[in-house]
């Protein structure tokens, strides 16, 4: 009896788990709740679009309580079948490590929306942004966003030294023109806080142009601080290409010793030529 239990286990792990899906049920599945995601992120989308008749928001009612079904479901079957995955199997508590990981959270926060709304009449639109968070479900499906992530943990400290630097360069010109521009613009240069908003336009160089220097001193320093701004917000980007020079390096390797390792004969342990192999 327990082992037809842990067998069900196995069988539904492995139609969830994205890395056993090459084909069949599990990739359908994936597939299904792949499609789910992005339709719901659509409906979302299109809900907040105030010419829409309310006949179709009816449907992306009915479609948002499908949806959360699904999601639901599914967030309980990996709670359920976590002894027996080969991420969390290894934890003494596997169901609670998969709830308190990356995950378990974003499943959770996909879902209980819904149920905030629905149990204590929450303001739906105000959970709205919540929602957004089945967006982030995708991560588990697509590889390409799973190499992001791993970029963005392997560079987390350069990013965050980078981003501390960029604050102190914020905090330090918005000091400079705020005492530079605030007798000529009391009105637009009211305080340090509001001058931020010109720093961060100027360094990012968009210049939106509502807050603008007008002494001779104050574009002066504008025209630095923005020429500051083009190589300071390239810092982070040349982290990040170096990052993924870094992991698609890695996969790289990892193809050529996985072919090298297929031309080796089971039986003598001796390199096999690729004409061979392949008969």
């Amino acid at each position: 009896m327990k082992n037809n239990y842990k067998k069900i286990q196995r069988y539904f792990a492995h139609l969830l788990e994205p890395d056993t899906a090459d084909s069949g049920l599990a990739k359908a599945v994936d597939i299904f709740i792949t499609t789910v995601i992005l339709l719901n992120i659509t409906a979302l989308i299109l809900d907040t679009v105030p010419d829409i008749p309310f006949f179709y928001k009816e449907n992306f009612l009915f479609f948002e309580i499908f949806t959360v079904i699904i999601f639901s479901a599914e967030y309980l079957l990996r709670i359920w079948i976590a002894p027996v995955t080969e991420k969390y199997s290894v934890f003494k508590k596997p169901r609670l490590r998969f709830i308190i990981s990356f995950y378990g959270i974003i499943d959770l926060l996909a879902v209980i929306p819904f149920y905030l709304n629905y149990l204590f009449g929450l303001n739906y639109y105000f959970l709205l942004v919540f929602r957004l968070f089945r967006l982030l479900k995708l991560f588990r499906y697509f590889t390409a966003l799973q190499l992001l992530g791993r970029v963005f943990r392997a560079k987390f400290q350069e990013l965050f030294f980078a981003l501390f630097f960029i604050i102190i360069m914020l905090i330090f010109v918005s000091f400079t023109m705020y005492y530079v521009e605030n007798k000529a613009q009391p009105d637009v240069f009211r305080s340090i806080p509001e001058t931020m908003w010109w720093g961060i336009i100027t360094l990012t160089t968009v210049g939106y142009g509502d807050m603008h220097p007008v002494t001779p001193i104050g574009k002066f320093l504008g025209g630095i601080i923005a020429l500051m701004g083009i190589g300071l917000f390239a810092l982070p980007a040349g982290i990040l290409a170096g990052g993924f020079s870094s992991e698609l390096q890695k996969i790289a390797e990892s193809h050529e010793s996985s072919e090298k390792s297929n031309l080796i004969c089971p039986h003598c342990g001796k390199e096999l030529p690729k004409n061979n192999h392949s008969e």
